[in-house]
């Protein structure tokens, strides 16, 4: 498979990457990664796609903020998801469509919901991977939550090594490590994930891609009733796919969130955990592109 094209655009002077694969005809797909990973994790399920597909569809993969080649946010800042809606947002007007589609894959499907229920009509199919939001909140969990981000912040400023970038010896080293925690990942996989990931120090270290400040606790909770306000006005179909061997922690209140949405399927694939995209890009493009084609 050929290389994808990289390009970037600039939101409020924050450089974010993105990638395309295809012709710029038609409506865009637009992949959206998950928490600490990057827009090249998608490769082997767009290589799976364009498998079924040929060369089309026109498919774009953006870095999210402070992740792969996209900039951080620097000194002073945060990470919060109504900025990687913006990002998205910017992205979408800079490539001058009204319409197109969505798949995201755990934080990246909070993100696209959001950006979904935010513009109903723009979106036409929605895929959520594991990505259906974060453990729901309380109000009342939101002071300790906040003193717990202040806590570490205050760490942070007094150089607490545990929010610095975790170093290698080599990529293949991290490679290995990502095998441990996701066994299902083949060593080639690995390699590749860890190459695209990571970057090499002056020291000749090697270290991921994404700012370490993504370790820190977020100050905002995640209400599951406002996320089901987004899920109402979604207006597309939307397909929840799950990997049948994963291990997210089980949202007591699923039933209630896929109940919010108007028009939603769900599939479920093997031979996969969280990340499906990954253990399993050839059964999810089995299951996604039947759905994309409204089939």
């Amino acid at each position: 498979m050929k290389e994808p094209h990289d390009h970037f655009i600039h939101v409020r002077g924050l450089k974010i990457h993105y990638l395309e694969w295809g012709e710029r005809n038609g409506e865009p797909l637009i992949l959206v990664h998950g928490w600490r990973d990057h827009a090249r994790s998608w490769d082997f399920f767009v290589a799976a796609l364009r498998e079924r597909y040929g060369n089309q569809p026109w498919i774009i993969a953006p870095d999210c903020r402070g992740h792969g080649d996209s900039g951080w946010v620097g000194a002073g800042g945060y990470y919060h998801f109504p900025d990687y809606v913006m990002d998205l947002d910017c992205l979408i007007e800079h490539l001058q469509v009204s319409h197109l589609s969505l798949i995201g894959h755990s934080m990246g499907g909070t993100i696209s919901f959001l950006y979904s229920g935010t513009f109903p009509s723009r979106v036409k199919k929605l895929v959520l991977i594991e990505g259906i939001g974060p453990l729901g909140m309380a109000f009342s969990d939101a002071p300790a939550r906040m003193e717990k981000f202040l806590s570490e912040m205050q760490a942070i400023r007094q150089g607490n090594i545990e929010y610095q970038s975790f170093e290698y010896p080599s990529f293949e080293e991290a490679a290995r490590r990502l095998q441990k925690i996701n066994p299902r990942l083949g060593r080639e996989k690995a390699l590749l994930v860890a190459r695209w990931g990571m970057r090499q120090t002056p020291s000749g270290k090697w270290v991921w891609k994404f700012d370490p400040l993504h370790r820190a606790t977020s100050p905002q909770p995640f209400y599951s009733a406002q996320a089901m306000e987004f899920f109402r006005r979604i207006q597309c179909p939307v397909l929840i796919v799950q990997g049948k061997e994963s291990r997210q922690t089980p949202r007591p209140d699923t039933e209630e969130r896929l109940s919010a949405i108007t028009h939603q399927t769900v599939a479920v694939v093997s031979d996969a955990g969280h990340m499906v995209h990954q253990d399993n890009p050839r059964a999810l493009a089995e299951v996604v592109v039947p759905f994309l084609e409204g089939l």
